[in-house]
């Protein structure tokens, strides 16, 4: 998408366009939610490119670490051997345990969905923008909303084979703590057929969908919110300065061969970009000369 209303600074576009395929993918469990071989970057990135993001507030970095779980467990969920399933359960216990550490998460993920939909209501009447596609989000973003508000954030009763989870997550952090010794039940579970298991991780898995859908959204909105910059790195550093503007997620893209590693740092003064590589024993190296790359500040 590209473009600009001229509503916004140069920096900044609107997710609402005509002629825009604003399709949301669905966090829920199914054959398609994600493809095999997914990579750990983001869903977007451009074919032979690389997306470092690094968020800005804690609210930005907390559904980062959601979407981080949610791909893990999508991911290995659809595999069909005991060794992923068993994975899948190990990360859905890590979401779990994020969820109920942190008791404000769901309120937080509430109240950035109310953030977004007033910024959305802005864009109502505004030349350029399509009403259909612009109510269409919306309503999602509302749906999205009542139904976070219903998710259960701890493991319990309202899963039905709530006793057989707790007894298996209570040995997940202890080192080797599932083995068939450890939980003789368990260990048929896993060598029932993959359709099962499957079935099961599903049923799992949805009770906490809601939430996987509401960060998703969340974050496709804010991502989709800015246009990206094009700049060079010299020597492996550059800076920004953002003029006051407060981004939430920086994205920084640039080609995944040859390979670089990229950190961030900023405030309200200075984006500072730093590049380096990792040498044959994973250490990391400066680099010299120019290095062109993408910067967008998300701040929708």
């Amino acid at each position: 998408m590209t473009g600009s209303y001229g509503i916004w600074p140069q920096q900044k576009r609107s997710p609402i366009r005509h002629n825009d395929d604003m399709t949301l993918e669905s966090s829920t469990l199914s054959p398609a939610a994600l493809p095999t071989g997914a990579t750990l970057g983001c869903l977007d990135t451009p074919a032979g490119m690389r997306v470092f993001e690094f968020p800005c507030n804690e609210r930005v970095r907390i559904l980062l670490r959601v979407e981080c779980m949610t791909r893990r467990i999508n991911y290995f969920a659809q595999q069909s051997d005991q060794f992923a399933h068993e994975a899948c359960l190990h990360a859905l216990f890590e979401l779990y345990e994020l969820l109920s550490s942190r008791g404000d998460i769901k309120n937080e993920l509430l109240q950035e969905l109310d953030r977004q939909r007033a910024q959305l209501n802005r864009f109502m009447g505004q030349p350029g923008v399509s009403v259909e596609r612009l109510n269409a989000i919306l309503q999602e973003a509302a749906q999205a909303h009542t139904a976070l508000a219903d998710v259960p954030v701890r493991l319990g009763p309202h899963i039905p084979e709530f006793d057989f989870l707790q007894s298996l997550k209570g040995r997940v952090g202890i080192p080797a703590g599932s083995c068939p010794f450890d939980l003789p039940s368990y260990f048929v579970w896993l060598h029932r057929p993959a359709e099962e298991r499957y079935r099961a991780l599903t049923r799992w898995i949805n009770t906490l969908a809601p939430l996987m859908k509401a960060t998703d959204l969340c974050l496709k909105l804010l991502r989709e919110g800015a246009e990206p910059q094009n700049y060079v790195a010299t020597n492996g550093t550059f800076e920004l300065n953002p003029e006051g503007r407060l981004a939430r997620l920086i994205r920084v893209t640039l080609p995944a061969d040859p390979e670089y590693v990229c950190e961030v740092s900023a405030n309200k003064y200075v984006v500072a970009v730093r590049f380096r590589t990792l040498d044959t024993e994973l250490h990391l190296k400066a680099i010299e000369g120019p290095l062109p790359f993408e910067l967008a500040l998300c701040d929708f």
